[in-house]
């Protein structure tokens, strides 16, 4: 603690922290976290474009599509999946 009226003091290098500085200056307790990242995802489930969404997004909607038994859907849902992460022989 410094005094303002004391011009000799100065302000103590205190030691910070450990881990990673809370995001909104306090810290997000698991269900305020898990909350967060529903809707982000939801909200990018929301998107028409699949080749910009999450891969956990996009296993969502292949599971959707399997669910509502549209083969055509699964089928290209998977393609754009499998592009992602080609497969490299060696």
């Amino acid at each position: 603690m410094r005094d303002d009226k004391d011009p000799g003091t100065f302000e103590l290098a205190l030691p910070r922290k450990r881990g990673r500085p809370p995001k909104f200056g306090y810290a997000m307790s698991d269900a305020q976290r898990a909350a967060r990242y529903r809707a982000r995802r939801a909200g990018q489930a929301n998107h028409s474009d699949v080749r910009k969404c999450s891969d956990m997004v996009l296993l969502d909607k292949i599971r959707g599509a399997i669910r509502g038994k549209d083969p055509e859907l699964t089928g290209f849902l998977v393609h754009v999946l499998w592009q992602r992460y080609p497969l490299q022989l060696k």
